[in-house]
């Protein structure tokens, strides 16, 4: 006798395929949308012109107020966000060299231990893509020790062409301290980033401190300090360490205010064309 299958069972055959079929492909990697980690640059504010302060020439009449004002006006930052950004950091140049895992659902993962001081650290870089242009990035670390207890350091927003970052940085998991903005031109490679201070009932809440790389430039670096009561303006050849400030709170004129380059020791001297 012929067996024959009738139409009901065709139809759900061909929905059990279906389903398995769907099933499968939503699992399969979307290789063409996974995230690449942007640069450390993207994160990270380059203060290396301003990380030590000078020493003094004693006997001589030779003085560097001009640079050390400047250092001065750029430390609270540099403090601020060496103390907030050590650790993810550290966790985010491991990150760099690490493969993501797929877990399904446009999501990637970057799992992984490392070490920081004399401590060992378990980190959880998760990228999402939102979208065909952007992706988000959140991290998550916890001392390996109790790897339950991550706490987020970062989150943000990155387009796949990597020409734009937006970044929130926390304190303890959840206290937002600074929001962070940074652009670059791959052809020019211009670039700019700024910190904003939004750390709630903080004194310098709403203070901001943007750094520009302009390559070409005498002065090819700049960094606009806004505070509470005042706008700081200082610009400076990364070669040479030579520079220049204004600061009319500070110096009660709307003049720039120069220095020598590193190897003269920063002294202050007249600045060459004023503007």
């Amino acid at each position: 006798m012929k067996k024959y299958f009738n139409f009901r069972s065709i139809v759900a055959i061909s929905l059990s395929l279906s389903i398995l079929f769907a099933g499968t492909s939503c699992d399969k990697e979307p290789v063409e949308d996974r995230p690449e980690l942007p640069p450390v640059e993207s994160l990270v504010m380059d203060f290396s012109n301003f990380s030590q302060q000078p020493g003094g020439q004693k006997g001589t009449a030779v003085t560097c107020r001009n640079f050390l004002h400047s250092y001065m006006s750029a430390l609270f930052w540099n403090v601020a966000t060496t103390v907030t950004l050590a650790l993810p950091v550290a966790a985010y140049g491991y990150a760099l060299q690490q493969d993501a895992e797929y877990l399904g659902d446009n999501t990637w993962q970057w799992a992984f231990d490392f070490p920081f001081g004399e401590k060992e650290y378990t980190a959880t870089l998760t990228g999402i893509r939102l979208n065909n242009e952007t992706f988000s990035m959140e991290m998550v670390i916890a001392s390996s020790s109790a790897p339950e207890e991550g706490v987020r350091w970062f989150d943000g927003v990155v387009p796949y062409d990597h020409t734009h970052a937006t970044w929130n940085l926390y304190k303890e998991g959840s206290i937002k301290v600074i929001e962070a903005v940074w652009n670059k031109d791959y052809e020019t490679e211009e670039a700019d980033i700024t910190y904003t201070y939004v750390e709630k009932e903080h004194e310098q809440n709403g203070s901001y401190i943007m750094f520009e790389y302009m390559p070409g430039q005498v002065y090819d670096a700049a960094y606009t300090i806004s505070l509470a009561d005042k706008t700081i303006n200082i610009e400076w050849n990364t070669g040479t360490g030579e520079g220049r400030v204004m600061d009319p709170a500070k110096y009660e004129d709307s003049d720039w205010h120069c220095w020598d380059t590193a190897d003269a020791g920063f002294a202050d001297k007249v600045c060459d064309q004023p503007s």
